[in-house]
């Protein structure tokens, strides 16, 4: 990501990432793991762009987004 700001994810994030996916793939099909997956690599770009299009958290420099 050259120029864009380094994205860390919290512990919570993964879990509740890890979640999702387990979840979808038990009870839906790939073509939904996909559009989840496209969502998030976006979503991820656009923080690393600019992290002030989503709401700031309690913390200061962190921004949450729910995709």
């Amino acid at each position: 990501m050259k120029g864009g700001y380094k994205i860390f994810w919290t512990d919570h994030a993964l879990g509740e990432l890890e979640k999702t996916i387990e979840y979808l793939e038990s009870n839906f099909s790939n073509k939904e793991l996909e559009r989840l997956s496209q969502k998030i690599e976006n979503v991820v770009y656009l923080i690393s762009r600019n992290p002030a299009l989503f709401s700031k958290s309690d913390k200061q420099g962190v921004y949450r987004v729910t995709i």
